[in-house]
């Protein structure tokens, strides 16, 4: 009977070394999994980073893409438009973007419209939002032609499209072009459907290689096509002009800074109760200062006097106080934003111009890679132009907007929203088509957004 040899202590030790030292890797290997937290690892949602996850529609960030989405919602208001009681909405609705990969020619354009059927014999209504702009690089010259036209029931309150409820908050682009009169969240109105267009160029070109200057032109209209209200008069048609030009300096990576004048003209073609809305000018000087914290927080202010000119016979120049200041929050999983505004503006279609103290802030936030919550609140106070014969009054405008979408498959997420808008008055007998009151609607529907389309050539 032969013997079994006895093992090598050595080479059994080497291999208890290679065993205890598999057995490490493989627990470093499931560490994350067991780190996750339990709603994480509970969803059964696909993972795979070629086609993340969407909570709806965003705005392309990757020059040559397309995005797209449609949404299907239902919305309940109560004493929306001024109506009494509570109305139900069905509401079809979609948006697209999209940004060319041109670096000579840059192109980009923001679409948001659709349809919304009301209950109770209220009117049913379409809206659409639509902005374009055209970039063109000529050696050390920069052109920027740009349009926007939209198609809305009344004043613009939240989101991309507008119109409360239909799931497009916490999707704010910056308006194309450049205007030297800067708006605020506009007074709101009866149900007065309207349509608005502005068309701009802007030119900047450097003088040094931290020195730049620029010119730029907006131009704008409104018109009113129809009314509910017993006064027979949708609002006041308005055509508006404006140009700038100003200097800026880069004085280093983080500061910058600049002055600019600007001037705009107000005109109005409809009346107020049968006589005729007299015109308005502005003109502003104001300096600039920006400031750059960190990689994802940064400042900039702007202010100087502005004087209004009336069209009203008598009256004289005006003097009152531009501002307009912001921070700005861009991180990984959230985004925030907060302006203060004191500007002369049109009126919105209810006064001959007005001024207007504002004070926006939204912000949106991801959470787990399918929870994403959004927030926009505004509050604005609107007065008359200094005049020796304008009529006094004041309005106060709130309009506070909160929704929270999570997807419930790769490309389909589901949302629910609130919206609350709330106007008050003092000595508005000039006004047409003012809303007055407190009104709520809440919002709930799915959205379709799939991943990004690639076209052109990278």
């Amino acid at each position: 009977m032969m013997k079994r040899p006895r093992p090598n202590l050595r080479q059994v030790s080497q291999r208890a070394a290679q065993f205890a030292s598999q057995i490490k890797s493989a627990l470093f290997m499931l560490l994350p999994l067991v780190a996750l937290p339990a709603t994480t690892t509970a969803q059964a949602l696909p993972v795979a980073t070629a086609s993340p996850i969407t909570t709806g529609f965003s705005l392309p960030s990757v020059a040559g893409t397309l995005q797209y989405a449609v949404s299907a919602s239902q919305s309940l208001a109560s004493d929306y438009f001024g109506n009494a009681g509570v109305t139900s909405s069905t509401n079809l609705s979609g948006d697209l973007a999209f940004i060319t990969n041109s670096q000579l020619y840059p192109f980009n354009t923001v679409f948001s419209g659709g349809r919304s059927w009301t209950s109770s014999g209220q009117s049913s209504y379409d809206f659409f939002n639509l902005a374009m702009t055209q970039g063109i690089h000529a050696q050390r010259w920069t052109f920027v032609l740009s349009d926007s036209v939209n198609y809305l029931p009344d004043t613009a309150s939240t989101g991309l499209s507008g119109v409360p409820g239909v799931g497009d908050l916490g999707v704010n682009p910056a308006q194309p072009g450049t205007s030297s009169t800067l708006t605020s969240q506009g007074v709101l109105t009866g149900f007065s459907t309207r349509v608005s267009n502005s068309s701009g160029l802007s030119i900047a070109r450097p003088i040094t290689g931290k020195t730049s200057f620029n010119v730029s032109g907006t131009y704008s209209l409104t018109r009113f096509l129809n009314s509910s209200t017993s006064v027979g008069n949708p609002g006041l048609n308005n055509d508006s002009e404006s140009a700038s030009m100003g200097l800026s300096h880069r004085i280093d990576a983080r500061n910058s800074f600049g002055g600019s004048f600007a001037y705009s003209r107000n005109t109005y073609s409809g009346t107020t109760f049968g006589v005729p809305t007299p015109g308005f000018s502005s003109q502003s000087a104001s300096m600039q200062y920006s400031h750059q914290f960190t990689r994802q927080f940064g400042i900039s202010a702007s202010a100087g006097p502005q004087w209004n000119d009336s069209g009203t016979p008598g009256s004289s120049r005006a003097l009152s106080l531009f501002a307009n200041l912001s921070a700005n929050y861009s991180g990984e999983f959230s985004h925030a934003t907060m302006t203060y505004t004191r500007s002369s503006n049109s009126g919105s279609g209810v006064v001959g111009g007005a001024i207007s103290d504002s004070l926006s802030f939204s912000t949106s936030r991801t959470f787990d890679r399918v929870w994403l919550c959004a927030l926009t609140s505004a509050y604005t106070q609107s007065s008359e132009l200094p005049s020796a014969t304008s009529v006094a009054f004041t309005f106060d405008t709130t309009v506070m907007g909160v929704q929270v979408s999570r997807a419930i498959v790769r490309n389909l997420s589901a949302y629910a929203s609130y919206t609350l808008q709330n106007q008050s008055n003092q000595g508005a007998a000039a006004a047409v088509d003012l809303y007055s009151g407190f009104s709520n609607i809440t919002g709930f529907g799915l959205t379709y957004s799939p991943t990004a389309m690639h076209l052109g050539h990278s």
